[in-house]
């Protein structure tokens, strides 16, 4: 990758190496620049090199998509397709069945403030018993079973920051500057 040009170099059996243990950080101010980046949803199996072509004509900015969403492990951080995903689910817990089966967590939904919170099974339980709202309160409260709570944390993952083309220099100054 081509921001590797810019960071330290170390020795390492007799050869001068790039280290790679270092991870830089773009300033926070920039990355608040909402202007500067494209808000973007992942289809299903698209890779991050992919999204690089199609923004800046190469996949060797895959880079700067890693640095304005944080993203240190692309493995690990990239949207599961959905065959992946299932792969992903049967070897982190043996089954569909197992995590389709078993609570995560509780949540309760206040709809005038339009937020969802955890609860605790005891509040759930607590809630399902009320008498006077009975079925607003089923309404508004809910188990999340694992499988679902694996999903939402897969979902989430579609939707990146790419950095506008025009503000790639900006970044690779900022990358410059902090390695000198």
């Amino acid at each position: 990758m081509k921001h590797f040009y810019y960071y330290p170099k170390i020795n390492y059996s007799n050869n001068e190496a790039v280290n790679i243990l270092v991870r830089g950080k773009i300033r926070d101010e920039i990355l608040k620049e909402t202007s500067l980046f494209y808000a973007y949803t992942m289809e299903d199996g698209e890779s991050f090199e992919a999204i690089s072509k199609k923004y800046y004509g190469s996949s060797s900015y895959v880079w700067s998509i890693f640095y304005a969403n944080n993203i240190i492990d692309p493995e690990r951080d990239l949207h599961k397709s959905h065959n992946d995903f299932i792969k992903f689910i049967k070897v982190k817990y043996g089954s569909i069945e197992t995590p389709s089966q078993t609570i995560h967590h509780y949540e309760y939904t206040n709809a005038l403030r339009n937020k969802t919170y955890i609860i605790d099974q005891q509040t759930y339980e607590n809630y399902l018993e009320e008498d006077d709202a009975e079925t607003e309160t089923r309404k508004s409260v809910k188990s999340v079973s694992v499988y679902d709570y694996e999903v939402a944390l897969n979902e989430e993952k579609r939707n990146i920051f790419v950095l506008e083309k025009n503000n790639l220099t900006r970044i690779t100054n900022e990358l410059k500057n902090l390695f000198k």
